[in-house]
């Protein structure tokens, strides 16, 4: 499952603020409480963080990530705990990103379905 979130930052700054959210057991951030309700392991930033779209900081960025988490869900891919907002219907003609899109492309040629990929 995915989270997908956005910062002005370094991914490396959010991914350690996450981390300790989670060592501090704060429910500041979706990825902690997913993380802390299903007792799964955490990883390094390279092993557990992807930057789906780099952009500027903008008001632009908020479209962008409301975008990816609507995509993320209408694949079953996001994680519980992350708020969707109101869907929007042109993000339904948004392509996934390449590695959504190949993982689906993968589970339809085995002809099976995912159900749970939690780590």
């Amino acid at each position: 499952m995915n989270y997908v979130g956005q910062s002005g930052r370094p991914i490396t700054t959010r991914h350690k603020e996450h981390i300790r959210y989670i060592k501090n057991n704060n429910p500041a951030s979706a990825y902690a409480v997913h993380i802390l309700n299903n007792r799964h392991e955490y990883g390094t930033t390279e092993n557990t963080l992807q930057l789906i779209k780099p952009c500027r900081k903008s008001s632009k960025i908020n479209h962008w990530e409301n975008m990816y988490i609507q995509i993320y869900r209408q694949y079953n891919k996001l994680i519980e705990e992350q708020q969707v907002n109101e869907p929007n219907p042109l993000f339904e003609y948004a392509q996934p990103p390449h590695t959504l899109r190949d993982s689906t492309q993968d589970r339809q040629q085995r002809g099976t379905h995912d159900t749970n990929t939690d780590r």
